[in-house]
């Protein structure tokens, strides 16, 4: 529902940032990453994700489309773990370091962090090798990733699960070169669901 949200900032909290966007105050929960990479003050763009529960609203905000993938990965890909969760993962450990670690396969890195026992450091490792997304690889950059993003909600409109459409775009991703139009990602993923 939300991609982004640009405005200033009114106030910004290690847990949290208030951004007034055309008069409305929007409260988004953020990892410390995030808290690090933003202004006290000024304007600011930030990634978003809403989620929708039976009794609340909950936006979560991040510094760049990356960090935001990588949280979705985190809760799409690992059974049980919620919002909350990912976000405290990502407060703990960087992108960079976090990606590393599952793609090492390094349980004892992972547990490491706070909130991370045995059973979510090996679940880690075992539903998000290779899934993660890469910094500098190509067609990873912000335009890759927006070619990405536009493959996937291609395929979840043609009733493909969510989880499927972002594994088949990623296989699909690495067999072409980073200039690939975006139907010809859609055409290959579509091979690959």
């Amino acid at each position: 529902m939300y991609d982004y949200i640009t405005g200033q900032v009114i106030e910004k909290k290690p847990d949290h940032v208030v951004i007034d966007a055309g008069g409305v105050g929007y409260r988004l929960e953020i990892p410390l990453s995030t808290y690090e990479k933003l202004p006290r003050q000024g304007t600011v763009k930030v990634y978003a994700y809403l989620k929708v529960a039976e009794d609340e609203h909950k936006l979560y905000g991040f510094a760049t489309e990356r960090e935001r993938e990588t949280f979705l990965r985190l809760i799409n890909h690992v059974s049980g773990l919620g919002p909350s969760k990912a976000v405290a993962i990502l407060s703990g450990v960087g992108v960079e370091e976090l990606s590393r670690a599952i793609d090492e396969g390094n349980a004892v890195f992972l547990k490491r962090v706070k909130g991370i026992g045995d059973k979510l450091a090996n679940r880690l490792i075992v539903e998000l090798k290779g899934k993660l997304p890469e910094a500098g690889a190509a067609g990873k950059g912000p335009e890759g990733t927006s070619l990405m993003k536009d493959a996937v909600q291609a395929l979840v409109a043609l009733g493909y699960d969510r989880a499927e459409a972002d594994e088949a775009v990623r296989r699909a991703q690495k067999d072409l070169p980073p200039e690939a139009p975006v139907e010809e990602l859609i055409r290959r993923s579509l091979a690959n669901v």
